[in-house]
């Protein structure tokens, strides 16, 4: 019993990081209509989309197979959570 209890400490640590981050990004990132949708909607709005990662020339590239709106709210969310990039080159 007591080898099982770090297991569930670091899962609900881990739940509860997924969820803070979650609620940040539909309050900071999402329209109005959308910050009020339940988890299961905002998987569907951004977590569940089909895409293609490729490399030429050196650059990374995603290809998205989903609507306008669909990559504007993306693109929405990477303007807001800047993270810095670095083009490597693989040998």
């Amino acid at each position: 019993m007591a080898a099982t209890l770090p297991n569930n400490a670091a899962g609900a640590g881990l739940a509860l990081l997924a969820y803070n981050v979650a609620s940040a990004i539909k309050g900071l990132c999402l329209d109005e209509t959308e910050r009020t949708a339940r988890f299961k909607r905002y998987r569907l709005l951004l977590v569940h989309l089909a895409g293609r990662m490729s490399r030429f020339q050196c650059k990374l590239r995603l290809r998205f197979c989903a609507s306008v709106e669909t990559i504007r709210r993306v693109q929405r969310v990477w303007k807001v959570f800047q993270l810095p990039t670095q083009a490597t080159a693989f040998q």
